[in-house]
């Protein structure tokens, strides 16, 4: 009998999986998602990993509880350097990298791109900056399949779906910004985002999602899918619309914050409607 709880949001990953060989569960904290989709063989082995050796440890005691040792192995790694360079020793087909910051959670996949760009599947479930994940994710050459959200303990999550597709965008003279505009400027060069060192990734990021209009912002920060929890979704964004509305009545008129949030209400404003009824969220898909 299971004698583990899987969280709200990791049983959303859990059912979003599909049938794998070999996963890697990256930050995998207590290892029960791994246990999870082994035990129903929704994949036929494992890697859990975590920076810290603690979480690592008790993960280690439950997959032996488990009997579970010959399909789900660990390894104290910060994300995957700690195998970089083996790809042909870990031939992963999926990945998950689940309950960390945003910035932490792309950062994994573009310090050791040569791993995840050879998998099926990566989902994320990341706890903030979504919209710069998801802006990353484009630019990098990654299609999302689907998001859905969740929603717990007072918060609402995201679970998204993606793949590698190599498709940056790029035009013919090496731009891959979404108004064709120069991309990463190194040494009077345009440059891929994936050939940047990570330290500059968070700003380059913020800069372009900050010159986004409303409607380019729109896929990026709130974006629906076809398949979504449409309950959720509605009242996430009725839940934010509040929350930034209570934000702006405590601001004075001058404060620089003003313009930030009344940007944000617009986007949120404009995908809880589509052409037509005006109650509906946007179809548009990144």
């Amino acid at each position: 009998m299971k004698g583990y709880i899987l969280s709200k949001r990791l049983k959303k990953v859990a059912k979003l999986v599909e049938p794998a060989a070999f996963l890697v569960d990256i930050g995998c904290d207590h290892g029960f998602l791994s246990i999870e989709l082994v035990s129903n063989d929704t994949v036929k082995k494992a890697l859990c990993t975590d920076i810290n050796e603690g979480p690592l440890s008790r993960a280690d005691e439950h997959i032996k509880e488990y009997k579970l040792e010959s399909r789900i192995s660990t390894l104290l790694s910060d994300g995957l350097l700690a195998i970089k360079g083996q790809e042909s020793q870990y031939p992963f087909d999926a990945a998950c990298i689940c309950g960390m910051g945003g910035l932490m959670g792309i950062k994994i996949m573009h310090e050791a791109a040569g791993f995840f760009m050879k998998m099926d599947k990566i989902y994320l479930q990341l706890q903030s900056d979504i919209e710069l994940v998801r802006l990353y994710l484009k630019k990098a050459g990654y299609k999302t399949e689907f998001e859905d959200m969740v929603f717990e303990d007072g918060k609402y999550y995201t679970v998204i779906k993606t793949h590698y597709s190599g498709n940056t965008n790029v035009d013919g003279n090496g731009n891959t910004n979404i108004d064709g505009s120069s991309d990463t400027n190194i040494d009077g060069r345009s440059t891929a985002i994936n050939e940047v060192d990570f330290s500059l990734v968070p700003e380059i990021l913020k800069k372009e999602y900050d010159s986004l209009s409303i409607e380019e912002s729109l896929k990026y920060k709130y974006n629906h899918y076809d398949g979504m929890d449409e309950q959720v979704y509605r009242d996430f964004l009725e839940f934010m619309i509040d929350k930034y509305n209570t934000i702006r009545s405590f601001l004075p008129d001058d404060s620089e914050r003003v313009p930030v949030i009344e940007k944000e209400l617009e986007i949120m404003k404009l995908a809880r409607l589509t052409p037509g009824d005006g109650v509906l969220c946007s179809k548009k898909q990144i």
